[in-house]
């Protein structure tokens, strides 16, 4: 007898405590290095297709550090989205340097302006992550939100997951809803999903 859908979201439940705890008891600094390594991955990425426009997230305290991607971004003359939940979706925001920002929705800093952009717009998407497969597929906090925001692509852009080496090519459920990456990018190396074509 197969596994329902039921018991794949237990195992997934199971595995984002498990991975949660461990990024809970990293050192800041680590954190800072691992961010930064990470951003010289995405920027090399990003280097093969110079998009105009690119969709990335503000950190929160246990993930890689964005700071420096987002401000490397910026340095470029990239237009830049970010994400805030409102009304269980998520509306995409310009973003720059300057931008106001508060901490929203599940201690997430979300940027406290009007300017709504299209995420059609973006020919790239950073996309956090607790866990990638050797195929590619995400493993999310589990409230879905990327899954339904990439959902509204007919052809999605460039996929680019962050994760911890540690967390990357692990065994971990797949559902129909969830999202392939085109691209992983650790501390330690990228791993190309998708040829590059995009």
């Amino acid at each position: 007898m197969g596994i329902n859908s039921s018991q794949e979201s237990d195992r997934k439940a199971i595995i984002r405590r498990r991975l949660r705890d461990a990024r809970a008891v990293q050192a800041p600094f680590e954190r800072i290095e691992v961010g930064h390594a990470i951003s010289r991955g995405v920027l090399e990425v990003l280097d093969a297709s110079l998009p105009a426009c690119v969709a990335a997230y503000f950190s929160t305290a246990t993930e890689p550090s964005t700071d420096e991607l987002l401000e490397s971004l910026w340095a470029r003359g990239i237009r830049v989205l970010t994400p805030r939940v409102h009304d269980g979706a998520l509306l995409w925001i310009d973003t720059s340097w300057d931008s106001v920002t508060a901490i929203g929705a599940f201690g997430i800093r979300e940027v406290q302006s009007d300017q709504v952009a299209d995420l059609q717009d973006a020919q790239a998407i950073v996309i956090p992550a607790l866990a990638i497969d050797p195929m590619g597929f995400r493993l999310g906090q589990g409230g879905g939100f990327y899954d339904r925001a990439l959902a509204e692509f007919i052809d999605p852009p460039l996929l680019i997951a962050v994760v911890h080496d540690r967390e990357d090519l692990l065994d971990i459920p797949v559902e129909t809803h969830d999202a392939r990456m085109d691209v992983i990018v650790t501390e330690l190396r990228i791993r190309y999903i998708t040829p590059m074509q995009k």
